[in-house]
């Protein structure tokens, strides 16, 4: 496999990972607030909105600009976080929205060419599109999935 492809389908464990473990959860278990202030909703929601942040970001990198645009700084992540958090779905919708979110950053990242995927050699670090992958997508998949998988198990008992 590519660098690219091995990156989608690390990707693409991690999300169906996440979203086994929460694929059961009844609309109610949506509302427990159990992440200081924030519930399941909330979660779903910050990680919805760096995922439709990020599309444009991929676009802008296809097109061989920067991916965050002018002007713009993703320095303070708790102020986006919070934005993004602001206001989830109902509970009977959190589910279908993270996962449409999810489908147009895979589908926005999968249309990078080989080329920014992998190790650039010459500078010994990730290039932009294992870097984009990594921040919003894997790697932030990995992170709430720790947090929701002690919170899954704390309620079974």
């Amino acid at each position: 496999m590519s660098d690219k492809d091995d990156k989608l389908h690390e990707l693409d464990t991690a999300y169906n990972q996440f979203r086994e473990l929460i694929e059961h959860l009844p609309n109610d278990a949506y509302e427990e607030q159990w992440l200081g202030d924030w519930s399941l909703r909330h979660v779903l929601a910050h990680m919805s909105g760096w995922w439709r942040e990020m599309v444009p970001a991929f676009e802008r990198v296809a097109n061989g600009e920067r991916p965050v645009p002018e002007g713009v700084s993703y320095d303070n992540a708790d102020a986006w976080n919070e934005q993004f958090a602001a206001e989830p779905m109902p509970a009977s919708e959190a589910l279908t929205d993270w996962d449409n979110a999810f489908h147009s950053y895979r589908a926005a990242a999968s249309q990078l060419s080989e080329e920014v995927y992998g190790v650039d050699p010459a500078k010994g670090r990730p290039r932009i599109g294992d870097r984009l992958l990594g921040a919003s997508g894997i790697d932030h998949l990995h992170e709430h999935y720790d947090q929701v998988k002690r919170w899954v198990e704390s309620r079974a008992g």
